[in-house]
């Protein structure tokens, strides 16, 4: 490889991402480093790799991009819909469909599709040449960051301090990766836990007739016990590779009674004490003015009853009195509906009825969405609900003992063992392809799909959502397979990585390897995931970005940089988005708006046109 040199290029006269700005600068000057590769340095085993990187990537088009479905030209005219036996809904445009075997107004690719691609994706991953190439590539991106800050570091701090009017705090960021349960702070919670037994001792809080009082009574509890550190809530070390002592930690004073009692929504109390609490959170955001942060809070939605669907939204959509009136709605908040994956607890809660499939939990699931969309004027709080809900998210630790990834249909699973981590998300991806595909021609909101995905486990779990889905929470794992890490930089599948959440379970901050991911280039963001046990101040997502930053020597223009894919990542609307972005922030970073991103161009530039090389 020759030695590198460089040339001047005065972007003025192409800067179309500024053509119609009236400040736009008359000239833009950038400096390219050129690297020569010589005689022989594109070897048969490179082309090899690039050959096998395009077809994993055709695959993912045909899952994300839905280029393998099928939806028939009258789909807005579905009637009815079947669950079939291989755990797909099926559509039809008879009310009465007569048989088993009428077509579907939706084709989705079948499992046994989806298992091939998947398999083929692992052996991709693992073939020598594809990884020798991915990590070249990954590694030339990294001293391709390092040469840009090096070179172009003052500049950048420049370019901010001329962009009057923003900062970082004032920039939006979304934190895409939050569980509602865990959304208020330790001392938020002490607080309110404290004075509802204040007062309101005498309300009946079980569905036994007990009392709050009474409930803190028995298990000989008062208020000097209500400090955090009797709580027991925050994550300490005893959670580190230790999932179920980090579950125990949501039930404070390690009491199921209390978990039940205030942040849950199927209770004595109809979820009144967890609305509240959530609705002191939402307020904290829509009050601050210093700092422009949103959510994307998650209900859970688990499978073991259908009136699951219809718990949640008449608690989101009541009138609930207090401090706070209204429903669980902000203009800072978008609801998405985490799924856990629980068939073990199904299975247990079923045992003497061995009829229980997983198809049975899927309808669960699924059927009171399509019922509202088909039927709204039967299922009005449920279509009501559907309107404020983004996306989906699929959670559990990866890390628990799962059968071998097969086609069984889910009308066959019967048996004790978790299903395979790929399988499960299949079925949850092919249902919410047929859900959106009728919303969609209907004119509804559609729904993503961002579940947890690398956090732990087997490192192929990050094949399946990159066939699958946009973005996912975490994907640290990523570190450990260099093909996948390249595909998803390739493809832009975003990542909302939280490493003090990491730092307590699974990797410590100094291993963590969200630097390492920013720097080449791939789309990350910060997000807190559960600020109740992890975080110690009242700006849970300020708090990430601030500790991130030291620990990871970012400079303010990284911190622009991740808070923008943040709200590229998140849920919110495309309106809303063209406000906090640019007009023109479909075309890419470097056409976002500079003055309202706080990312100078020269980066935005630098980041778009080594992905465009690559």
């Amino acid at each position: 490889m020759e030695t590198s040199v460089h040339r001047s290029h005065i972007a003025g006269g192409t800067g179309d991402e500024f053509e119609d700005r009236e400040d736009a600068p008359t000239a833009l000057s950038f400096t390219r480093t050129l690297m020569f590769y010589g005689h022989g340095a594109c070897t048969e085993e490179n082309v090899s790799a690039c050959v096998l990187l395009q077809e994993a990537r055709t695959m993912r088009k045909k899952y994300f991009h839905q280029k393998g479905c099928n939806y028939g030209p009258n789909i807005a005219d579905a009637a009815s819909y079947r669950f079939g036996a291989d755990g797909v809904i099926k559509l039809f445009s008879d009310p009465t469909p007569s048989s088993n075997d009428a077509d579907s107004l939706c084709y989705i690719p079948t499992i046994f599709e989806f298992m091939n691609d998947y398999t083929r994706l692992k052996q991709i991953c693992a073939d020598g040449a594809t990884r020798s190439f991915s990590f070249q590539r990954l590694q030339l991106l990294s001293s391709a960051f390092k040469t840009h800050v090096i070179a172009n570091g003052h500049v950048e701090l420049e370019a901010q301090s001329r962009l009057l009017g923003t900062d970082f705090y004032r920039t939006k960021k979304v934190d895409n990766h939050i569980h509602l349960a865990a959304a208020a702070s330790a001392k938020l919670f002490v607080d309110f836990v404290r004075e509802k037994l204040e007062t309101e001792p005498d309300t009946v809080v079980l569905e036994e007739g007990d009392t709050l009082k009474e409930v803190f009574d028995k298990a000989g509890l008062d208020a000097d016990h209500l400090t955090i550190d009797a709580f027991n809530v925050l994550a300490d070390y005893s959670v580190y590779q230790r999932f179920d002592n980090f579950n125990s930690k949501y039930s404070p004073f390690k009491l199921a009674q209390m978990r039940r009692i205030f942040l849950k929504v199927d209770n004595a109390i109809q979820g009144r004490y967890f609305a509240e609490l959530t609705k002191r959170v939402l307020a904290r955001h829509e009050a601050s003015k210093g700092h422009e942060s949103l959510t994307e809070m998650r209900l859970s939605v688990y499978g073991m009853e259908r009136t699951e669907w219809l718990q949640n939204a008449k608690w989101v959509l009541r009138d609930w009195k207090g401090a706070n009136p209204g429903p669980v709605l902000s203009a800072k908040n978008k609801w998405m509906v985490q799924i856990p994956r629980l068939w073990r607890i199904f299975r247990k809660k079923h045992a003497n009825d061995q009829s229980k499939s997983f198809n049975h939990m899927l309808e669960n699931i699924f059927a009171p969405m399509i019922e509202a969309t088909l039927y709204p004027e039967k299922h009005p709080e449920v279509a009501e609900l559907l309107n404020h809900i983004v996306g989906f998210d699929s959670v559990d630790d990866e890390g628990n003992p799962e059968a071998p990834c097969n086609c069984t249909s889910p009308s066959e699973w019967k048996q004790n063992d978790n299903p395979a981590y790929a399988w499960q998300l299949y079925y949850l991806w092919a249902n919410i392809k047929v859900v959106n595909s009728l919303r969609k021609s209907k004119g509804l909101n559609t729904f993503a799909f961002r579940p947890h995905s690398g956090e732990t486990g087997d490192v192929m779990h990050l094949a399946a959502t990159y066939l699958l889905c946009e973005s996912i929470n975490h994907g640290i794992n990523l570190a450990k397979q260099v093909s996948l890490q390249y595909l998803y930089y390739l493809d832009q599948v975003g990542l909302s990585v939280a490493p003090l959440s990491n730092n307590f379970l699974f990797t410590k901050m100094k291993d963590n390897p969200f630097s390492k991911f920013f720097r080449r280039g791939m789309n990350v963001a910060l997000s807190t995931d559960d600020p109740l046990l992890f975080h110690m101040s009242d700006d849970p997502l300020l708090e990430e970005y601030s500790v991130a930053r030291a620990s990871f020597d970012l400079s303010m223009t990284d911190m622009c940089e991740i808070a923008r894919n943040s709200v590229y990542q998140s849920g919110f609307s495309h309106k809303e988005k063209k406000e906090w972005l640019g007009s023109k922030y479909l075309r890419g970073v470097k056409h976002c708006d500079v003055l309202k991103t706080h990312v100078p161009l020269i980066r935005a530039k630098f980041r778009a046109e080594h992905l465009a090389q690559e």
